[in-house]
Parts: structure tokens; C-alpha cells; sequence
């Protein structure tokens, strides 16, 4: 799931998303991305909070609302998306 619209409902519904960045659209723009993001989260009352993770690659967006996922959770998220990605498969 990379679409602004998609994860904006999903922050609204209390999930955490984690982002590859090679699914960030045609043109990987990161700054893009997360200004379309949090202009839409705006739009709906939602505090986003962007964590980059440069030496993978990935940003974990959160709800900053509401309590953010234990760190285990986060880590084992991420494996999960690098697997997927040694494998060539999506996690959705």
C-alpha cells in the first residue's frame, strides 16, 4: 500500500503503515509523497508522523494520535517487506 488516499484511511482506522520506497510511484519522490500524504491527512484530522528508514529504505507512517507500535512489531514488519522483497512478492 503506498497510495496517499489508501493510507490516509488506514491512519484514520488506527493501522500503522510501513512504505517501500520503490512503491512511492512512477517517480520514487519521497518529499512528493509525503507533502500528498499529509495534506490529505490534514484534510481529515489525522497527525501523521513519518519515520525514514534511509539504509532500508522504507518510511513507517503512523497515527501520532495515537500510540505508536512497539518496537518488535516495527521490526518484525520490516523483515516481513525485505523478505518480500528478496522473494519478489508483495506483503499486501
Amino acid at each position: 500500500m503506498s497510495d496517499p488516499q489508501d493510507i490516509a484511511a488506514a491512519l484514520q482506522r488506527g493501522k500503522w503503515i510501513i512504505v517501500p520506497w520503490e512503491r512511492l510511484g512512477p517517480d520514487n519522490d519521497l518529499p512528493h509523497w509525503q507533502a500528498a500524504l499529509q495534506e490529505l491527512c490534514v484534510d481529515s484530522d489525522i497527525d501523521p508522523l513519518f519515520i525514514d528508514i534511509r539504509r532500508r529504505s522504507l518510511t513507517v507512517v503512523v497515527n501520532a494520535a495515537l500510540p505508536v507500535p512497539e518496537t518488535e512489531q516495527i521490526h518484525t514488519s520490516i523483515a516481513a517487506v525485505e523478505h518480500s522483497r528478496f522473494v519478489g512478492h508483495s506483503t499486501r
